[in-house]
């Protein structure tokens, strides 16, 4: 049970912090460079998916990827409720809170605010935001889990 409670904080900050961020950052026009070389500031919305992917311009198309991804939304959801461990419970909340952050932005804007453009010097890597700092997050805690689990398994 108290893997549950875990799981449904982290997706509630990962999802209120977005909120935040959001209602501060989405009147903001102007580029800025937060890092040098690095890391900017750079407001844009993203009609698709990851990296563009699926961009909807259409109504149905916008409809039937917000239904998509909201069954899988239920599906991590479910993953995060049966979590047997502290980094499981952290890894599936933050994705759920990531997930319902863009999709609650899809909802509302018919696209999702992306603000943080990654580079190397001139070389663009991609733009994102917060929730998809969480879901990476989440990943990222599912995969060490992953990997330290198989390393007991080993041991024995």
């Amino acid at each position: 049970m108290k893997f549950r409670a875990l799981a449904a904080a982290c997706a509630g900050m990962a999802l209120a912090l977005n909120l935040v961020l959001e209602n501060i950052l989405v009147s903001a026009k102007e580029r800025m460079v937060l890092i040098p070389n690095f890391l900017d500031f750079a407001p844009t919305w993203n009609r698709g998916v990851s990296f563009s992917l699926f961009s909807q311009g259409e109504t149905a198309g916008r409809y039937i990827l917000i239904a998509v991804l909201a069954a899988i939304v239920v599906g991590v959801g479910i993953m995060a409720w049966r979590a047997g461990n502290n980094l499981t419970a952290m890894g599936y909340g933050l994705v759920v809170g990531g997930a319902l952050g863009n999709l609650l932005d899809r909802s509302r804007y018919g696209a999702v605010f992306d603000y943080l453009f990654l580079h190397l010097g001139r070389e663009p890597l991609f733009v994102f935001n917060f929730p998809d700092a969480a879901i990476t997050m989440g990943v990222v805690l599912l995969i060490a889990d992953n990997l330290m689990a198989g390393q007991s398994a080993t041991a024995h």
